[in-house]
């Protein structure tokens, strides 16, 4: 009989105390989250065991159970073809401090309202956009900006699921395979990025 400790976990049978320690652990680079993004590094999948979520849950326990600590992405994502874009979230203490303002912004919530010359694209929190085209029109514009030498950036509300797969889907337009691009976007931007099963379904499609 198999270890049942090795068991992975399916994404419907998380419960929320259990996604609370995950975002926990994520957070702090608890040892079983590090091992996580070692594995997405190496291409694999970042699944969590029966035990590991068992190891999670212990150290959130015994710490209190505390909230997770937030992060703030401001991450130079630089692409194949040797093109930076930058990811950022709008959650934290203030959405446009930047060591350098960008030239433009392509933003995926509408709470963004920055002082700098932007767009807003509609995509739907864990979801979506419903006009690809519409997508792959504003995501080519931004690449090409980024190419002529613009500071350019893209981000949503918490900067993992939208704008992960954003990212992903410009890795595909500056050379990454279309299969590789969300584990590419994981190991070199956020392991958190591309958060659901549409998300990831847009990226591998994105250019059929």
């Amino acid at each position: 009989m198999a270890d049942s400790g090795s068991r992975i976990i399916p994404n419907d049978e998380f419960t929320a105390d259990d996604q609370s320690a995950l975002a926990w652990a994520a957070s702090t680079e608890h040892p079983v989250a590090v091992a996580t993004v070692v594995r997405v590094r190496s291409g694999a999948d970042a699944n969590i065991s029966v035990a590991e979520l068992a190891a999670i849950r212990q150290d959130w326990d015994a710490g209190g159970r505390p909230p997770p600590k937030p992060h703030v992405h401001r991450t130079p994502v630089r692409f194949a073809d040797g093109t930076t874009v930058m990811g950022v979230r709008f959650l934290g203490d203030d959405p446009y401090v930047r060591d350098d303002l960008p030239g433009f912004g392509l933003y995926l919530d509408e709470r963004w309202a920055p002082p700098w010359p932007h767009e807003h694209l509609d995509w739907p929190d864990f979801g979506v956009p419903e006009d690809l085209d519409e997508l792959r029109r504003a995501l080519t514009d931004l690449l090409d900006r980024a190419r002529k030498g613009e500071r350019v950036e893209v981000g949503c509300l918490g900067g993992h699921g939208r704008t992960g797969t954003a990212l992903a889907c410009l890795a595909v337009l500056a050379g990454t395979p279309a299969t590789d691009a969300v584990a590419w976007v994981r190991a070199n931007y956020c392991y958190k990025a591309v958060e659901t099963d549409a998300q990831e379904e847009l990226v591998a499609t994105f250019l059929s």
